[in-house]
């Protein structure tokens, strides 16, 4: 099998602001191998190698991979992704699934599970800064389907978060979900103060309150705001204790290093009675696709919050038309082979 990769930096539309700074682009490789389709967009402050550890581990596994016959079932593309770093090991793997599944001539996300649903209902990111902007954006993102929106916080004074989110509420009606992510941003006493405060807006949950596991774990319960595992379940060693410190797990399988070990972790948080929420990292269109269809194959499982898949509009430029699309508020799944990708 013969490897190739080449850089990408996608700007966004407008800076994305965050509880760590601006995010103005995101930069990473296109992967193909055979007819498949990869992406690896490093994320190093989430827990990933760097954009030239990326690079490097990308021309090793080309090596390895040109003495390898082409995979016939998921664990022999496992077999191949060894010792490789969370953001090279995604977008190889993405690309041997989506080959594979063409192959197979069938949707990646039937090739993950046979139960795989048809229909993602996604989550629309908030972007806009000042509050007359931010109603308009919340209001058509209610008018177009979405049925949860996310909003960040903790990049400010707790008083705009505050208003800010009841902007939303009030612009997104009380039928819509509100989530909120503060990217670790506060501190527990912060944390708690913020999500007593900001409770009787209806908040669906809060990804990552704070950055400290013992203090998650306190947290949890303590108001009437499930608490979700982000940064912190991509970054630890030991997920497996962060299923004590949380109602809902975070899945990012660009940072967890690929969708069978999301798809592996999502049942174990299952097991032990954890929601878990499939979610890209600002990824171009071939990331979110594959994330899309991990979506899809956790629905086979069951329930799940909606997907937050609903981010290339915050692009200014993309990879190639995208598949992944939500449309009234869902990304459906065709009949497409792969990741649905021409």
């Amino acid at each position: 099998m013969k490897l190739r990769f080449a850089p990408y930096s996608l700007p966004l539309r407008s800076p994305l602001q965050t509880a760590h700074g601006a995010i103005e682009r995101r930069d990473g490789f296109q992967i193909w191998i055979g007819a498949g389709r990869g992406e690896a967009a490093p994320l190093p402050a989430f827990g990933t190698e760097s954009l030239a550890e990326c690079a490097a581990a990308l021309d090793a596994a080309g090596a390895g991979l040109a003495r390898a016959p082409a995979p016939e079932t998921v664990y022999d593309v496992e077999a191949l992704l060894d010792s490789l770093p969370p953001a090279a090991r995604f977008g190889i793997e993405l690309a041997l699934l989506d080959d594979l599944a063409r192959r197979r001539e069938l949707p990646l996300a039937r090739l993950l599970s046979k139960d795989a649903g048809w229909e993602v209902p996604a989550c629309a990111l908030l972007g806009a800064g000042d509050a007359a902007a931010l109603a308009r954006e919340a209001r058509a993102a209610a008018q177009g389907g979405f049925r949860t929106v996310k909003l960040k916080v903790a990049r400010g004074a707790l008083e705009d978060d505050l208003a800010r989110a009841a902007v939303v509420r009030d612009a997104a009606g009380p039928s819509v979900r509100l989530r909120i992510d503060a990217n670790a941003g506060w501190t527990e006493e912060q944390a708690l103060s913020a999500l007593r405060r900001l409770s009787p807006l209806g908040i669906e949950l809060c990804e990552e309150p704070v950055s400290d596991p013992r203090a998650l774990r306190r947290l949890r319960g303590a108001t009437a705001v499930p608490i979700g595992a982000d940064e912190s379940f991509a970054a630890s060693s030991h997920r497996e204790q962060l299923f004590e410190c949380a109602d809902v797990v975070v899945l990012k399988p660009s940072l967890l290093g690929g969708l069978l070990s999301a798809l592996r972790w999502a049942r174990r948080a299952r097991e032990r009675g954890i929601q878990p929420l499939v979610t890209t990292a600002l990824d171009g269109a071939i990331a979110r696709a594959g994330a899309a269809h991990l979506a899809a194959a956790i629905l086979g499982d069951g329930p799940a919050p909606d997907a937050g898949l609903a981010t290339g509009r915050l692009l200014a430029a993309d990879l190639c038309e995208d598949p992944a699309e939500p449309r009234d508020g869902r990304v459906r799944i065709g009949a497409a082979p792969g990741l649905g990708i021409p």
